[in-house]
């Protein structure tokens, strides 16, 4: 079992990161949530999924990366509902995970149904399947505060640059209460790393 990969990345496409890790350049497929965040160039160390799929006759492997564990855990979880794949479950991924388990721990369809894939029927599966498992993990609002869509990626790119979470979550709040409500991930984090640069 692969636990994680760490290396370079060499270029980004089709929802896959190459990363050169000593000889050798993986292929990992990511969610959309952290696909949008990660660069050429960029030193990533992530945890993986590895799934093996039958294609035909054949046996395919495909590695699955995520920001940090905690998404990964809830990852193997959304795929446990029936009818949901490793591929479906990658597609729906378009928002961050902790966002995505708020809306299945307090029913909420209609942000269910805008991720990819997710029609009413699906949803109503997913929350049957997860939502008591969710409000246990997570409780009603992941991490115990309202998170958007923006300032989960902000967080997360900010993990991935060694921010701790906790400071992850300050440098945040501050650089929306500047930039505003609209504000595009990539300014977020812009802003929170030069403010902490200042500090």
């Amino acid at each position: 079992m692969i636990e994680s990969i760490r290396g370079s990345v060499e270029k980004t496409a089709d929802s896959n990161i190459y990363i050169r890790t000593g000889p050798v350049v993986v292929r990992i497929l990511a969610p959309g949530y952290f696909f949008r965040n990660v660069s050429a160039g960029q030193e990533i160390d992530i945890p993986v999924y590895l799934h093996l799929q039958m294609e035909g006759n054949r046996i395919v492997p495909l590695i699955v990366g995520f920001p940090e564990v905690r998404d990964r855990e809830f990852f193997e979880r959304f795929i446990s509902v029936s009818g949901v794949g490793v591929k479906a479950a990658v597609k729906a991924l378009e928002k961050p995970p902790h966002r995505i388990a708020s809306a299945i721990a307090s029913e909420d369809y209609d942000y269910l149904t805008t991720l990819p894939g997710i029609g009413k029927k699906r949803a109503r599966q997913i929350v049957a399947g997860l939502q008591e498992q969710m409000k246990k993990i997570y409780g009603a609002v992941p991490y115990g505060r309202a998170v958007s869509g923006t300032d989960g990626e902000a967080e997360a790119v900010l993990k991935q640059l060694g921010v701790p979470v906790a400071e992850a979550v300050e440098l945040i709040e501050k650089a929306c209460g500047k930039l505003g409500s609209e504000a595009r991930t990539s300014d977020i984090v812009k802003l929170a790393m030069r403010i902490r640069s200042d500090r």
